[in-house]
């Protein structure tokens, strides 16, 4: 399996082989991950009455996933930004945030 910054540089060559990064725009690409994440979301509605994810919704959950992540890649090269960066300032904000879990979502405390 290749690490993350392989992946990365093949992504973005391949986006620049696809025009993406000639013929599109910040917006464009963020619309782009919207749709994939609507797509993982209604895979993810697929859970039998135990939680259970079919095999097929998990395959489709996978490739949703991994279009989100391949849509963040070329939108953070189009911006000239880092996705480890940006993904390592989230964390420091989040690191310490205290909160409690409501109907299944961590909701951080208004302090």
């Amino acid at each position: 399996m290749k690490d993350f910054a392989e992946l990365k540089e093949l992504v973005n060559v391949w986006g620049k082989d696809k025009g993406i990064f000639d013929k599109s725009f910040p917006l464009a690409q963020l619309s782009k991950t919207q749709e994939e994440l609507d797509e993982t979301k209604l895979a993810l509605t697929d859970l039998d009455q135990a939680g259970i994810i079919s095999e097929t919704a998990m395959d489709e959950v996978v490739d949703g996933i991994g279009d989100m992540l391949v849509t963040i890649i070329i939108l953070s090269e189009m911006l000239g930004l880092e996705p480890e960066t940006c993904l390592s300032v989230a964390y420091d904000e989040i690191k310490g945030r205290k909160g409690k879990m409501i109907d299944g979502m961590f909701v951080k405390d208004k302090a």
